[in-house]
This record gives C-alpha cells, sequence and structure tokens, in this order.
C-alpha cells in the first residue's frame, strides 16, 4: 500500500475508557491501517467491537489513549483547537440516528445551511441557493426546505444528514451505520446515493456496519473488526470469496440466502463476544472459534499479516486450516470491485 496515496492513516490507534468503577474498558486496541484517496473502507462487527469508537477517533471527537491519526500528511492528535478547526470542513460526519442528529426546532434550510454560515460562503440567497443544491443532490424535493425533521421519513432524515455533511466540501467522510435504522427498500436508496456522491466527488469515505453484505455493495475494501482489533482487512473479491479469518467466515456464513443451503455447523458462532472489560489472553477470537487450536490460540495473541496480495487476518491459521475452511462464495450484482 503506497502511503503517498494514503488520505488517512490510523497508527497503533487505542482508545481505553475507565468507568466509575475504575475498570478499563479497551474500545480501541491497537489498530493501524490507512484509506487511500478516493476510497471507501468498509468497517464491519458486531455490536460492541468498536466500529463507532474507531470512526470518532478519525473524526478527532475522542482523544485517542495512545497512538495517532494521520490526515492528509497532518497528525491530527498533535493539533491544537484552532488548528483543528481549520480542518473540520474536510472531515465529516454520517450518524447513524438521523432524527436524534439534527435539531428538532430548526427546519431542513436551516439544518444544511448552518456548515455554510459558519464557513462564511456568502449572502442569504446564495446559501439557500447552496442548500437546494445540495438537497437536489441527495433526492429531496425543495418543499422539505420549510419543514421540520419530525415531518420527514428516516430515509429523508438521513438524506438532510448526507446534504450537511457534503455541505462543508469534505475530503473524508465518516459514515456510521448509516442505513442500520432504514427499510430495506430505503436502505438501497441510500447506498446509491452514497456511491454516486463518492465517485463524483472523489470523496474519501470509512462505511461503517454491522452487515457485511452492505458493506460488499459500497466499499472498495473491507476491514473485519472484532473486539477492538481489526482481524481481517483486503479487497472486497478477495475477502469474500476466501475469507482468511474463522470469524469472517462466519460473518458471510450468517447472511440470509434467498435459496436455502444446507446449514454448516462449524461456522456457527456459540455465546456472545467476550466484554472488553475482561479480553480473553491470546487470540481474543478463540473462545468461540471452531478452528481453536488451544496450545497456540488461547496463549499467543495473532499479528495482522499479510495473507496475500493486500489480504491481512490475524489468525494463526491463515492461509493454512484456515483457507481449508474457506467456503467459495462468487461476487454478486452490484458488489464492488477492486480498485
Amino acid at each position: 500500500m503506497s502511503p503517498n496515496r494514503a488520505l488517512v492513516k490510523a497508527e497503533d490507534l487505542v482508545k481505553h475508557f475507565v468507568t466509575d468503577l475504575g475498570q478499563v474498558v479497551r474500545a480501541v486496541d491497537g489498530v493501524t491501517f490507512d484509506i487511500l484517496r478516493g476510497e471507501t473502507l468498509g468497517l464491519v462487527g458486531e455490536s460492541g467491537c468498536g466500529k463507532t469508537t474507531l470512526g470518532r477517533l478519525l473524526c478527532r471527537f475522542h482523544e485517542p489513549t495512545h497512538g495517532r491519526v494521520i490526515f492528509d500528511g497532518v497528525d491530527l492528535t498533535g493539533l491544537g483547537t484552532w488548528e483543528l478547526r481549520q480542518l473540520r470542513p474536510r472531515i465529516q460526519m454520517i450518524f447513524q440516528d438521523p432524527f436524534a442528529s439534527l435539531n428538532p426546532h430548526k427546519t431542513i434550510e436551516q439544518a444544511i445551511g448552518l456548515p455554510l454560515r459558519i464557513r462564511g460562503y456568502g449572502t442569504r440567497k446564495a446559501i439557500r441557493d447552496r442548500v437546494i443544491e445540495l438537497m437536489q443532490l441527495v433526492g429531496l424535493d425543495v418543499i422539505h426546505a420549510e419543514r421540520f425533521p419530525h415531518q420527514l421519513s428516516g430515509g429523508q432524515q438521513q438524506r438532510v444528514g448526507i446534504a450537511r455533511a457534503l455541505a462543508a466540501q469534505p475530503d473524508f467522510i465518516v459514515a456510521d451505520e448509516p442505513v442500520s435504522s432504514l427499510d430495506v427498500s430505503i436502505q438501497a436508496q441510500i447506498l446509491q446515493i452514497l456511491r454516486r456522491l463518492q465517485a463524483q466527488f472523489r470523496l474519501t469515505m470509512l462505511f461503517v456496519s454491522h452487515d457485511i453484505s452492505v458493506v460488499s455493495h459500497i466499499s472498495h475494501r473491507i476491514a473485519v473488526m472484532y473486539l477492538g482489533k481489526i482481524v481481517e482487512v483486503g479487497h472486497v473479491r478477495s475477502v469474500l470469496e476466501r475469507p482468511q479469518h474463522p470469524y469472517t467466515q462466519a460473518l458471510l456464513a450468517a447472511v440470509p440466502k434467498i435459496e436455502p443451503t444446507p446449514p454448516s455447523n462449524h461456522l456457527r458462532l456459540s455465546g456472545d463476544p467476550p466484554s472488553p472489560l475482561n479480553v480473553p489472553p491470546g487470540c481474543r477470537f478463540h473462545p468461540r472459534c471452531f478452528l481453536e487450536l488451544p496450545d497456540e490460540c488461547r496463549k499467543v495473541e495473532p499479528d495482522l499479516r499479510e495473507i496475500a496480495p493486500s489480504h491481512n487476518a490475524a489468525c494463526h491459521l491463515a492461509a493454512t486450516k484456515g483457507a481449508d475452511a474457506h467456503f467459495p462464495r462468487k461476487l454478486q450484482k452490484g458488489d464492488k470491485e477492486t480498485m
């Protein structure tokens, strides 16, 4: 991966939270990856694995416990308030709950126009014209400009969130589960809008989701996260057709299929993920793993290493027994090709 092509880099990123009882929650526990310019990186994993915290760290909404976030060659973690404010327009976020992210007392025009007013975009007419342009970009009708958030559907509210993020003309967007609360038909529309805007404006994006099938439709690469760690990352085709980590294999096996297939008992995960308050020793996936080697997996934490070109996995069995356990899956229509 060429460093000069990376817009966003996370270097050994760690975020620990301390509870009122003094316990340490290891939300993000040593993550390193790049996001290339113009690329969409899909981040997938179960609820509570640290996906949202990682996205907020990249935006520097959270201060990292350790590690660095490099944006366009600038170390965000070393910036003061003023310097960070100058970069804020270039880094935006689309939130999971569109209604909660909008001020219920502001009209849609006011919500989308706020970033423009803060930046001194121009006259009131210039701002309104730009708001209308942004609304049309995301498929909203002009009549929605004078409405309030509660008067819109969930899909329309999320379109407002996307338009507001675009108002600052960002280079990088973190989309934090932007379709998880929407109906399936509306999900498809929002994904299509994001794909079109990403290509039109050459946006760099981190797309966060718990659904690997959704991620595969919009991403160029997929990163799989488990209990604060990236356990596998690679191009969409490589990860979907030849998953190297048992957790990735289990996620793919759990995707609903139209045609019923015989159940794969060895790909069914038992139990819930361990608590980030008490991370297991060795490979943190071993308590649920169907390929576990007790002497190795319970004692030694595997490194994220290259298994194939541009395909890394953190598994002692990757490219050996893990590769033999993979199941073929052809790329479906709508899945992203590699860049």
